[in-house]
């Protein structure tokens, strides 16, 4: 036998195997919800939201049991901030029809990734541990109505709420569900939680705003991670069962 030959051999033993696995997965029950809140707060401190509507295209494209939650938010302390936006996926049975890696998205919508990064938000889980998030910057251009094209940038963290784990890496959330189904005979719910904000300073490059009410890219980050603080604590579960 040749080496290729070996090789092959113990390529399809393997995969064998590992078929055979799946029969000594236990059945789920009922799936354990997500830690984070069904429904986002639209009002507290100065912070103001208002709910958005989930577009068709993203309804028809995945899960029909998937849920959704999206506001907009603007503080009224400071009326020249930036709005943030914050979108939250909730998975259904077919998880891999419900959520998926936001990097997918972004490529299909033209958006052009200069920047992606794990990072965490000191302090800011109810417990006052961290909250792992991945950090993506991103940019494209848009024609206005007029015909006009204009360069957009927006920062965006997103992370991954499950019923007790966080974790803002895709194939981390993908072995927390195995662990969860083979050592504890449960499926989780995942919420993927988005938060993004524009990087205003690229309009007032372009002339667009005044360069007095632009925020770069770091301050975009302090804001962002400012109102993080303020909202997380609030729609976390901190008492988790198992």
């Amino acid at each position: 036998m040749t080496n290729l030959s070996k090789r092959l051999s113990i390529l399809a033993t393997v995969i064998t195997l590992g078929f055979s696995c799946v029969w000594l997965i236990p059945q789920s029950g009922a799936m354990k919800p997500s830690r984070l809140s069904r429904h986002l707060p639209l009002d507290f401190g100065s912070i103001k939201g208002q709910r958005v509507a989930v577009s068709e295209r993203e309804l028809k494209i995945l899960a029909k049991d998937t849920e959704f939650e999206r506001a907009h938010y603007i503080d009224t302390n400071y009326p020249n901030n930036p709005p943030i936006e914050v979108s939250v996926v909730f998975s259904g049975k077919d998880i891999n029809n419900s959520i998926h890696r936001p990097e997918r998205c972004l490529l299909a919508q033209g958006w052009n990734m200069t920047r992606s990064r794990a990072l965490v938000i000191k302090g800011a889980l109810p417990d006052g541990t961290d909250l792992p998030v991945r950090e993506i910057v991103c940019q494209r251009p848009v024609e206005l109505k007029n015909g006009k094209k204009i360069e957009v940038m927006r920062l965006q963290y997103y992370t991954f709420f499950g019923h007790n784990a966080i974790t803002e890496g895709h194939y981390r959330r993908t072995w927390e569900d195995i662990k969860d189904r083979v050592f504890k005979g449960y499926d989780q719910q995942w919420a993927y939680a988005t938060f993004s904000v524009p990087v205003t300073q690229v309009y007032a490059d372009q002339g667009l705003i005044n360069p007095a009410n632009a925020h770069d890219l770091e301050e975009s980050g302090a804001l962002l991670q400012a109102f993080m603080k303020r909202l997380v604590p609030s729609v976390v579960d901190q008492n988790i069962s198992e």
